[in-house]
Order: C-alpha cells, then sequence, then structure tokens
C-alpha cells in the first residue's frame, strides 16, 4: 500500500478540486512567482482553473515565501492571520458566485464577481442617459418618447430607482393608468421604453436580471387593439377623384401629399420633407430612408420609386422651382433646422395634413380616419394582396 503525504497547501488544493469537481473548477489564492515585486514579495492572486485554462485576478495582497507558508500553518497570527481571512473570503465568495452561474465561463465570473459601482442613482437619470445619446444621433422622435415617459411615471411615483421596477409596481402603474383615462397601447408604448433602459441595466450590470418584471408569469405588456387601417378599392379610387375646391390652400396640399405618399411605396412624411433635388431623376426618385440612415451609414438601402403623372403634379405644385441640387424638393423644412425644429415641423405638417383628410373621407362616408398612416398601411396591404 503507496502511502503519500501532502502539505497543508496541496491539502487545500486537493480538498478544493474534489468540492468542485462537478464543474470541474478549481479556485485557489496563490502566490504568482512569474512577478516578483520589489519588496520581495509576491502578489497574492485568486487564480480560476476550468477544463485546463486558467485566469489570475487581483487581490491586492502579497506575501514572501516564507509568509506564504506560515499563511497556510497553523501557527499564524498577526497581520498575516488577517491576510488568511481575507483570502479565505475572497475564495468563498469566487465560489458562491460560480455556484449561481447557469454556464461558467471566465467571462461571466469576471461579470457576477466584480461588482460594478452605481451608476444610476435614479430612474431618471439612466433615461437622462439614454435622451443624450438619441439627441447626439438626432433620434428626435424616440428622445421625445423618453422624455414623455420618464415625466408620467414620476407623476405616478416620483423619485423612483431601478430597485423599485418589479411587477407590483408595473401592475399599480397599469391600473393607475386607466383611472387616468388612458388606453391600453399608450401603457404599453410608455412600459416598452421602459424596458428598453431595464435591458439596458441589466447589460451594464446595474440590473439583477433574476428581478426581472417583465415577460411570461410576470408582468405582460398590453399590446393594444389591432384597428383596421387599410382602404379598400372603392374607398381609395373615391379619394383619387375627390374634386376638391381648388381655392382651399390646405385641403388641396393635404390630398395631394397624401396621394404622394400612398403612390411612392407608402413613403413616410419625413423622409419626404428630407428628399432632395439630387434624388430626383426623370422617371425615379431614388433615396435613403432617415431611419436607416443612422442604423446603415456605410451603406444604407437605397429605395427606388417609379415617377408617374400625380407624383410628377405634386413635385411641380408643391415643390421648390429655384431647388439647386442639394436642396429640398418641397419646403416642409430648412437647411437651417435643428434636428428638434425638424420633428415639430414634420408633426404639424402630419397634423395638418391628417385633419383635412379626415374631412375629406367624413365627406365621402368613409369611417376609418383617413391619415397619413393609413395611406402608407393600404400601400402595403395591397402588395400584400398582389403577392
Amino acid at each position: 500500500m503507496i502511502t503519500v503525504n501532502f502539505c497543508k497547501t496541496c491539502l487545500k488544493l486537493c480538498i478544493k478540486l474534489i468540492a468542485m469537481n462537478n464543474n470541474k473548477i478549481i479556485v485557489a489564492v496563490c502566490p504568482d512567482y512569474r512577478r516578483k515585486l520589489q519588496n520581495e514579495k509576491y502578489p497574492l492572486k485568486l487564480k480560476i482553473t476550468f477544463k485546463g485554462q486558467r485566469r489570475y485576478y487581483a487581490t491586492g495582497y502579497s506575501a514572501t515565501k516564507d509568509e506564504w507558508l506560515i499563511i497556510n500553518s497553523s501557527s499564524v497570527k498577526g497581520k498575516l492571520k488577517t491576510i488568511r481571512n481575507e483570502i479565505v473570503k475572497i475564495e468563498s465568495k469566487a465560489e458562491e458566485k460560480i455556484s449561481r452561474l447557469s454556464l461558467f465561463s471566465f467571462q461571466s465570473f469576471q461579470d457576477e464577481f466584480f461588482e460594478q459601482p452605481i451608476r444610476y442613482k435614479s430612474l431618471r437619470s439612466i433615461f437622462e442617459d439614454a435622451i443624450v445619446q438619441l439627441e447626439r444621433e438626432e433620434r428626435i422622435g424616440t428622445a421625445k418618447c423618453f422624455k414623455t415617459t420618464i415625466n408620467v411615471l414620476e407623476e405616478f411615483k416620483p423619485n423612483l430607482k431601478l430597485s423599485n421596477i418589479t411587477v407590483k409596481l408595473l401592475n399599480e402603474f397599469d391600473i393607475w393608468m386607466q383611472t387616468k383615462g388612458n388606453s391600453s397601447t399608450t401603457t404599453g408604448i410608455y412600459l416598452r421604453t421602459l424596458r428598453t433602459l431595464v435591458n439596458k441595466a441589466i447589460v451594464e450590470r446595474q440590473f439583477d436580471p433574476k428581478f426581472y418584471p417583465f415577460g411570461r408569469n410576470k408582468y405582460q405588456i398590453p399590446t393594444g387593439s389591432k384597428n383596421k387601417r387599410s382602404l379598400n378599392k372603392e374607398q381609395l379610387k373615391a379619394i383619387f377623384d375627390y374634386k376638391s375646391d381648388p381655392q382651399n390652400y390646405f385641403l388641396n396640399r393635404s390630398l395631394a401629399f397624401w396621394k404622394f405618399t400612398y403612390l411612392a411605396n407608402g413613403i413616410n412624411m419625413m423622409d419626404i420633407a428630407n428628399l432632395r433635388k439630387k434624388d430626383l431623376f426623370e422617371d425615379t426618385i431614388v433615396f435613403s430612408r432617415q431611419k436607416t440612415k443612422r442604423s446603415n451609414r456605410q451603406s444604407p438601402r437605397q429605395i427606388t420609386i417609379i415617377r408617374n403623372e400625380i407624383i410628377n403634379q405634386t413635385i411641380k405644385m408643391w415643390g421648390n422651382i429655384n431647388a439647386t441640387e442639394n436642396d429640398f424638393v418641397f419646403d416642409i423644412i430648412s437647411k437651417d433646422d435643428s434636428a428638434y425644429d425638424v420633428k415639430d415641423k414634420v408633426n404639424q405638417f402630419v397634423k395638418v395634413t391628417n385633419d383635412w383628410m379626415k374631412k375629406v373621407g367624413k365627406l365621402l362616408g368613409i369611417e376609418m380616419p383617413i391619415t397619413t398612416y393609413v395611406a402608407r398601411h393600404s400601400f402595403s396591404t395591397m402588395l400584400l394582396r398582389k403577392g
């Protein structure tokens, strides 16, 4: 029979190996003999071994070879005993963090072990951080939505923190929104915005994912009812055949741009406002959507519109006759406008168009409110029907 005698340090490592054998992860603080410090000591590092790979993490402690032997002896005392106690705490913390991981990787261990300082002292602070970034990217519509969301949340409950976002609070907010006369669609918009920032906080390790309040068997964001938003052939024909008063400036402009939206592949008003003279060709209009310009800056996808008589008439009637190659086709926005000015002007243009088109719809006996969104949705529906 062979007898093997272990030193206490080796025995300690063996015990850890046995204890964590199921995951094949070895946790131990040990001297890093590869790096000798100027004071003749060696840095004590937390060593994690997994499937033959090792990672070393600083502990802030160091020791000479002799001190390391004393630290691991039963006679340790004084300052070295304090170091040993801290080492035990570090190893215990590492083992506890590893036990919480469903799938181990060195990166996931680091994310769990090294706790992040609190970056957001309030819920408003994470919203403001996101709003600044959105404004920098000129995503003004989304920035406004974020501002409205945090204002409504703080009207519901002031001084909220990320840690306050629970299933209970979300249910209470939902009920509060209903008592204020808001639709489930509006509630959904606000809470999808909030969810976006909770997800961001999880990535930044500012929110514990085990307390995630959204999803199945938790709080489910209302989707709202899906109303019919497309017109049939007869309704579309009635709008295109409608004879308006030639003296009514806003009515004629609204009709022209509503038809333009429908015929130009369901183009939205922001893209219409940003069309430039250089985008116009003899038989086509070629442009990049404002949305995709941000997400695909290197190679934005271009959209081609086939010009027809009505599109040409709209450009001739409502376009900028003296436009140079880089000028806007229509006088909806100007080059000197800020991103906020552009958003406000386009929103106002859409509002006026929608107001007049709703009046046209009533005159034609169409129950559905006729808006630019309906024009775009009707174009999409027509494409689906054509296959």
